[in-house]
């Protein structure tokens, strides 16, 4: 068949993105494909305050995959989310310090996740106390995650229960200006392979 008759059979189709049920079943966007393509697996970015309607999310970004697709809806996923670079530079400030675990984690149905945890103190915290609460930190964020499922989980960051739990946690140990899961990001679904990354949250 020649390239020409093939561009001719191929049609435009516009899919409205639609976000998950535990994230509001809104739609966040459209996406133009062909009608020969395979929508499934490509991602779209949203503001955390498209989907809460609260202009203190707009400095966080959340990362959709789509799943499936229904006559003109295109269903996603939640893969990760990050917290502008910018916003958490503009609250650490002279005279205080960061901690900053990085840990993988996995949820009760089996979703595993490169999980970023940042704290920012108001006064200097000496690096023995880094280390303790790093490490809590990082135990703390494991344990969570694998009590709940990946609905409930995403749940519990996006409505600011874990930031709260985070921050009540640190306030224990120090003067805390700033507690909050950072960025996560998707390494493998059940029964995936997980990817190969380096100890980091690229």
């Amino acid at each position: 068949m020649s390239s020409a008759k093939k561009k001719l059979e191929r049609s435009e189709v516009w899919l409205h993105v639609v976000s998950p049920e535990y994230l509001g079943g809104k739609t966040v966007g459209n996406v133009l494909v062909y009608s020969d393509e395979e929508p499934t697996g490509g991602e779209v970015n949203v503001l955390q305050s498209d989907l809460t309607e609260d202009p203190a999310h707009a400095y966080t970004k959340i990362k959709l995959k789509v799943s499936d697709v229904s006559g003109d809806r295109a269903n996603t996923q939640y893969v990760g989310h990050e917290v502008s670079r910018d916003y958490v530079r503009s609250v650490l400030r002279k005279g205080s310090s960061k901690i900053e675990p990085i840990v993988d984690v996995i949820t009760k149905d089996g979703y595993k996740f490169r999980v970023r945890v940042t704290m920012i103190s108001r006064n200097k915290v000496s690096t023995r106390k880094k280390t303790f609460l790093s490490n809590q930190l990082a135990q703390m964020m494991a344990e969570k995650c694998s009590a709940y499922k990946l609905p409930q989980l995403v749940q519990e960051i996006v409505s600011g229960k874990t930031e709260s739990d985070i921050f009540n946690f640190a306030k224990k140990h120090m003067r805390v200006k700033y507690a909050g899961v950072t960025k996560m990001k998707l390494l493998s679904s059940p029964g995936e392979k997980p990817k190969e990354l380096a100890k980091e949250v690229a």
